[in-house]
């Protein structure tokens, strides 16, 4: 049995009077896939929110186990969680450095690397061995992320320049330099064709099976998450709906319902499922 890597336990994120995340419970098995899934307004990003220190949740326990040791998210400042507890994220827009250069991105990612190499920056103010170590070290990194998303020869280019579906990887690629036990991808196919969404499909496979690292995926494009994932969780109204494998979840008719407006209680038109996977949800 797969053990987990993350456990969320009856999180719950209210603001005034609107439960965004109601009661939501789930885990997410080491070295796996785990999609979450919903229509718009699901409270799909607002439950990242709350695992990445975004938001601090109203109620419940997230916790993360990295290197033998228990974090607990909820009781973590932000800028810690990625820092201690190995966590790395993307977002819905792209936020790259866009003036500086595709390199330069993935060797700021490794700052915290750099800087407790430079004894926060003595040794590198007067170049000692130490600091060049890492410095080159972090290149080598960023060099390597560079070659397995295909982006070498514009290295030297501004981020900004890059085409979109580029863009994305580069962002992926950025988040894996920082080296963490789990990844958080929000709706990284948004706005990619199906010859980058599958290039992206074959990113995430290839970090799940070569970089030690598990991955929870918000997405849309529903023919992504169906071959993709190892496990998929539905939210509805901010509250989970259902959890399952691929095949599962595709059959279910509460998850259809909540996709296409079907009364639950009345018998499904043939085939809705199969539609379910073919016609990608638009995004927002």
């Amino acid at each position: 049995m797969t053990s987990s890597v993350l456990s969320v336990d009856s999180l719950s994120m209210v603001f005034g009077g609107l439960v965004a995340v109601d009661d939501v419970s789930f885990d997410v098995g080491e070295g796996l896939i785990t999609a979450i899934i919903g229509p718009n307004g699901a409270g799909k990003t607002t439950l990242f929110n709350c695992l990445t220190g975004f938001y601090r949740p109203t109620a419940g326990k997230i916790v993360i186990q990295v290197d033998g040791r228990e974090h607990r998210l909820e009781r973590m400042e932000g800028f810690r969680i990625a820092s201690q507890a190995k966590i790395a994220r993307t977002f819905q827009n792209i936020r790259l450095f866009p003036q500086m250069s595709v390199l330069e991105n993935l060797v700021v990612a490794q700052h915290n690397d750099l800087m407790r190499a430079s004894g926060f920056s003595i040794y590198g103010l007067f170049g000692l061995k130490k600091y060049k170590r890492a410095e080159a070290a972090s290149v080598d990194k960023a060099k390597a992320w560079l070659k397995k998303i295909g982006l070498v020869k514009m290295a030297d280019q501004e981020a900004g320049e890059l085409p979109y579906g580029s863009q994305r990887l580069l962002e992926i690629a950025r988040a894996m330099c920082t080296k963490p036990k789990l990844l958080c991808l929000d709706e990284p196919a948004a706005g990619l064709n199906a010859t980058e969404s599958a290039r992206l499909s074959e990113l995430i496979q290839y970090i799940k099976m070569e970089e030690d690292c598990s991955v929870l995926l918000i997405e849309h494009d529903m023919t992504v998450v169906m071959n993709i994932s190892d496990k998929i969780i539905v939210l509805d109204h901010g509250a989970k709906i259902a959890e399952g494998l691929p095949e599962d979840i595709r059959n279910d008719p509460h998850v259809i319902g909540a996709y296409l407006g079907e009364d639950d209680d009345e018998p499904l038109p043939e085939l809705i499922a199969e539609n379910l996977e073919e016609e990608p949800m638009e995004h927002p």
